[in-house]
């Protein structure tokens, strides 16, 4: 119980690393975020209360890093109701992705859809050390122009 005497709430369970039930709020999506910022090959520079949350880079070609800002929500469709300027930000991160006019320049990374990937590629990491397989995977699919999506159909192909 709460201090005012409500009742927690909780995801569906997950059991992925050390979350174990399904976030309910952005503060789960950025934790979980943090959690897989390694997956995705991101180094995380600063994170905010402010818009936006997180600048992190990524690399794009030898000794090239690109600036990415990104703004954390519970779903996508939370970034119009917080009034945030499509123009601040490269890449939402989201449990769910519900914001079917989202700008096509912005990437989303629907964390929901792809939470059975990054738990079998921490599978595969623990079975066989593939790390650096996945990440090599995931760069040069980034170079590539591919969003995170698609490169996570991919490796699930290639799995």
């Amino acid at each position: 119980m709460t201090k005012n005497g409500k009742k927690r709430v909780f995801g569906d369970k997950i059991s992925f690393k050390s979350l174990s039930c399904a976030p309910v709020n952005e503060l789960g999506v950025v934790y979980l975020f943090g959690v897989l910022h390694d997956t995705f090959d991101f180094r995380i520079e600063s994170i905010q209360s402010g818009f936006p949350d997180c600048i992190a880079r990524r690399r794009v070609g030898t000794n090239r890093w690109e600036e990415v800002r990104i703004e954390f929500e519970y779903d996508s469709k939370s970034f119009l109701a917080h009034r945030h300027d499509p123009d601040g930000v490269d890449l939402i991160v989201c449990w769910t992705h519900n914001w079917k006019e989202c700008p096509k320049r912005i990437e989303v990374i629907e964390l929901s859809s792809i939470l059975g990937t990054a738990e079998q590629i921490d599978s595969a990491i623990k079975r066989k050390r593939q790390l650096t397989a996945w990440q090599k995977f995931c760069q040069e699919k980034r170079l590539e122009g591919l969003a995170f999506d698609e490169i996570a159909k991919l490796w699930r192909g290639k799995s």
